[in-house]
């Protein structure tokens, strides 16, 4: 997995002050949400444009502020642009299910819409608080999170995002890779038996929730849920789950820009590609633009915004985004 350094150091973070809360609870346990403002930002109404931000982990680790998820050329697309990211958990699998993740995905959306202002407002020094400009809205998603950002851009009501991006993203979670046992050797782990999965699904309680964890927490869990082809078992099979079949339904969709390297060992770019063509058949007038690069998963750890490959694809989203 190509990750920088810079992406593993909480530094990264140093350009943003963060608010944290909790967007909602289930089951006496909060979900959290940060809020990172760009230190030295305008003020006025309207002047600021929303990133609103999922992380990765297969759906079975990570966590809102974990600095190796967190993509370094997003955070300085915000900083660019005077944006505020929110970047919130969500439960995670085995402990949930797919429909579980996505009703948090829901209810964070209507947090943001009916609650970002005023927390911020009343969180943020009075001098520096934000005007969040809900009508410049992008989603953005790297693997997992992918999997969220486009489930959003799907589903959420028309024109309420502008752009959406996916960063290697988990489209085609019925992809034989996710559900099929062979050797896959992901994050430069060995095949891990399925007894690892199995001990710990034999340890939960009824109600029990997570939602977040810093690798190497819960890899092993990740990795053998993949290795091991069991995911659409935790998941689960509902149409609703897969951005390639719910794409057939859609009235409308933001703009799309999805980056993922060719030689993808985690998240095969073959999801990639058959989401675009999904979206392209139902929707021939789309603004959608694929980027497939050379590497592996993660390869822009060390991507810089004025390098010229990635600067047409920001120009191309925030064209749409922010205009």
């Amino acid at each position: 997995m190509a990750m920088s350094a810079a992406a593993l150091n909480p530094e990264k973070f140093t350009p943003f002050n963060i608010h944290s809360t909790i967007y909602k609870t289930v089951n006496d346990h909060p979900i959290g949400v940060d809020v990172l403002v760009p230190k030295g930002l305008r003020t006025g109404p309207g002047k600021n444009p929303l990133i609103v931000r999922f992380h990765g982990g297969f759906l079975v680790t990570g966590a809102s502020l974990l600095p190796l998820f967190f993509t370094n050329w997003i955070l300085d697309l915000a900083v660019v642009n005077d944006a505020v990211i929110v970047s919130a958990d969500y439960r995670l699998m085995p402990e949930a299910t797919g429909a579980d993740i996505l009703t948090d995905v829901a209810d964070l959306w209507f947090w943001v819409h009916n609650d970002l202002q005023s927390f911020i407002s009343t969180t943020a020094a009075a001098e520096a608080a934000p005007h969040v400009d809900l009508s410049h809205t992008l989603v953005v998603g790297d693997s997992a999170g992918g999997w969220l950002a486009m489930q959003s851009a799907l589903t959420q009501p028309a024109g309420s995002i502008k752009a959406a991006i996916g960063l290697y993203p988990q489209l085609d979670i019925r992809d034989p890779f996710f559900n099929t046992e062979f050797e896959k050797l992901l994050f430069g782990m060995p095949m891990l038996p399925n007894e690892i999965l199995d001990a710990h699904v034999a340890t939960l309680t009824p109600g029990a929730v997570m939602t977040s964890a810093y690798p190497p927490a819960r890899l092993d869990l990740a990795c053998a849920m993949v290795q091991n082809g069991r995911v659409l078992e935790f998941l689960g099979t509902g149409e609703e789950l897969f951005p390639v079949e719910l794409v057939a339904h859609a009235e409308s969709m933001p703009a799309v820009l999805i980056l993922h390297g060719h030689e993808d060992s985690v998240v095969p770019v073959a999801g990639s590609l058959r989401f675009v063509e999904a979206l392209k058949k139902k929707l021939p007038e789309s603004a959608v633009k694929l980027d497939v690069r050379p590497g592996d998963h993660g390869f822009d750890g060390d991507a810089k915004l004025e390098e010229q490959w990635l600067s047409e694809d920001v120009e191309f989203i925030c064209k749409h985004w922010l205009e």
